[in-house]
């Protein structure tokens, strides 16, 4: 079913951001204005969503009658066959909606070997419209408020049995794998997780599952889940036979970043306050320079979106705000520490963390 308060209020926005129409391809960005996305391949479609509230969709013909169920007859949907040319057939569907010359936002999700194809051999401009589809969400309902807490809860509720679980011996995969368990048994869907160990907890975002837990391993854990269109998504360290007294003073200021950035984000307060907070408490120990990423996303029905926690993001934070602070230290090919929350501005203004899961230094033995 088409979200029409949501479309409505990005039609409103689109003339002001000297668009025509707004290309939403398949993504979370198009589940949340249609409550539907189907597969996403190399051919090209998307949802047109034009300045005068005008809405159609364009996708290949073997995409056709999924769509129309889909969206029951709401909004046209045009197709293009495999043995037609699609920059000449989409062209055609543009000119009979009056898109000749027009400009067009595109969403996260548009591959750029289509709509640059489009743009070469017809009159139309694509512009980055990602960050005005953030806007039309970014302060999240009170529906959407309970969805977040309900995720993070499933997230927290993974993590104590996760400990019970880890051993030397087995891979980190063996550990991505136990967490999706526990998040899906609790009614999470599309389940992932981020386990480091060892060396590579030094990589903010190793990708890797194959290393063999060992003795004396820091681990970081940074998983979440989706509940009703909603991500959840925390980061715990956890320290495998001891943590050395090196490794326990890292500890203790990472605690205390984010601890200073979560006490920071409140209703009001300049995002790039936020971000100081917890640089500025590891500059005092010298470990600024580790932390080598932002302080924390926007998280909503996409896992990083608007708000960033970043310096450079001159805005401030308003009640309906959902976003991670997640401070960490760094250090190449030795060890990496982090501990996330997702926050969110609440209902009543009021600064709520959402993850409950243990936070002291946890030792595995």
């Amino acid at each position: 079913m088409i979200r029409k308060e949501y479309v409505d209020k990005l039609v409103g926005v689109l003339p002001g951001a000297g668009l025509d129409a707004m290309l939403i391809c398949p993504s979370e960005e198009l589940l949340f204005f249609t409550g539907f996305t189907p597969m996403m391949c190399e051919r090209f479609q998307g949802l047109f969503v034009k300045k005068d509230g005008g809405m159609f969709y364009v996708c290949n013909l073997i995409y056709a009658d999924e769509i129309r169920t889909a969206y029951g007859g709401e909004i046209p949907v045009y197709s293009w066959f495999d043995g037609d040319g699609m920059v000449e057939v989409v062209s055609g569907i543009l000119d009979a909606q009056g898109l000749r010359g027009a400009v067009v936002g595109v969403n996260s999700s548009a591959q750029a070997f289509n709509v640059l194809e489009l743009a070469d051999k017809y009159e139309i401009s694509f512009r980055n419209g990602k960050p005005l589809l953030e806007e039309v969400r970014i302060r999240k309902t009170h529906e959407e408020l309970e969805n977040l807490r309900h995720a993070a809860a499933i997230a927290d509720a993974a993590f104590e049995p996760v400990l019970q679980f880890i051993k030397p011996g087995m891979k980190e995969a063996d550990i991505r794998d136990f967490l999706f368990e526990q998040m899906v048994s609790r009614g999470g869907s599309a389940p992932w997780a981020i386990v480091a160990s060892g060396p590579n907890s030094g990589f903010p975002h190793y990708n890797g599952y194959d290393r063999v837990i060992s003795e004396q391993d820091v681990i970081v854990l940074d998983f979440g889940c989706v509940y009703n269109g909603m991500c959840s998504d925390m980061s715990r360290t956890v320290f495998v036979g001891d943590a050395t007294e090196e490794q326990r003073y890292i500890y203790d200021i990472v605690d205390r970043a984010q601890l200073a950035a979560q006490e920071a984000a409140r209703e009001g307060a300049d995002i790039p306050a936020v971000d100081a907070a917890a640089r500025d408490l590891l500059a005092r120990y010298d470990y600024a320079e580790t932390l080598l990423n932002r302080v924390g996303h926007g998280i909503g029905y996409m896992i990083h979106e608007a708000p960033d926690i970043k310096q450079c993001n001159h805005r401030k934070l308003e009640r309906g705000m959902a976003f991670s602070i997640e401070p960490g230290v760094y250090l190449a090919n030795r060890f990496g520490m982090r501990i996330e929350n997702i926050v969110v501005i609440n209902e009543n203004g009021e600064t709520e963390p959402l993850n409950k899961a243990r936070r002291d230094l946890i030792v595995i033995r």
